[in-house]
């Protein structure tokens, strides 16, 4: 005779004896990773009510800094000069009120709460270092004063090699004849820098400031800062973090960074540097 499944028969069994399987298991994987389940619960107990309000107010600067880009970007073709004088207007506000943010509202042991997904590698690259990832407000107040660099460019020089000292300077780096030739020959670099120089010349500054980033994400590979530091020295990758740091890309992205390097093209390019045009 077959047995039956309902109230007496064997299937209430097997899945008691399923339910107590698959907890055992649940617990038995709990003992083991405990941190990385807690790590991935964020609650409103758990992210403390200053780092919710400051992810919440470093939003609202971001779109600032991503409407100061897209401002930059339309002056291009006619008002060049009126974007450098916006743009260097418009950093003083931006680059104060987020310095008071993570200054004076919020904890330090909060700040990586406050990073973007995209910008998490490039941060956790900064780690071993040991470097705080978010400026001092003296170091914002140093930034927004220095002027924009005017580049003498060098006999032969063309866009993109005048464009390539212009990251290097906006990094805090020198240029040095082997690193210049390493990085303007880099399979990732190099494309990405004809590519912006183009863009630039041909006055499509929408597409120079998505390639800018592109140029910015290529320096920032591992291997581009290991080529960095065996020529310039171990302390340049903490210079080329801390220029990124005071201008808040582990927090906003790339955007504001773009500006500035935007601003600087438009700049040389009607000063020392016509070549950009």
């Amino acid at each position: 005779m077959v047995a039956g499944y309902g109230h007496g028969g064997r299937l209430p069994a097997r899945r008691a004896r399923r339910d107590v399987l698959g907890m055992a298991g649940a617990i038995a994987v709990a003992a083991l990773a405990p941190g990385r389940a807690a790590a991935q619960v964020y609650t409103a107990t758990s992210i403390s009510h200053a780092a919710q309000q400051a992810r919440r107010d470093v939003g609202a600067l971001a779109r600032r800094a991503d409407n100061l880009l897209r401002l930059t970007v339309a002056d291009g073709q006619e008002r060049n000069a009126v974007a450098v004088r916006r743009f260097r207007a418009e950093q003083v506000g931006l680059a104060r009120e987020l310095a008071d943010v993570f200054n004076k509202r919020v904890s330090e042991d909060d700040w990586l709460l406050i990073v973007p997904t995209a910008e998490l590698d490039l941060v956790l690259a900064m780690r071993p270092l040991v470097i705080r990832i978010a400026p001092t407000a003296d170091e914002v107040e140093a930034a927004i004063k220095r002027p924009l660099p005017q580049i003498e460019p060098l006999l032969g020089d063309e866009a993109s090699d005048v464009l390539l000292t212009i990251v290097l300077d906006s990094l805090g780096l020198t240029r040095r004849v082997a690193l210049f030739e390493q990085l303007r020959n880099d399979p990732a670099l190099g494309p990405a820098l004809q590519a912006a120089a183009a863009a630039g010349k041909a006055r499509r500054y929408g597409l120079a400031a998505l390639e800018l980033e592109r140029v910015m994400r290529a320096m920032v590979l591992p291997a581009t800062v290991a080529g960095i530091a065996e020529n310039l020295g171990q302390d340049a990758p903490r210079t080329l973090y801390r220029s990124l740091i005071v201008r808040f890309v582990p927090f906003l992205g790339w955007n504001y960074f773009v500006s500035l390097l935007l601003a600087t093209v438009y700049y040389n390019g009607d000063t020392s540097a016509p070549v950009l045009r």
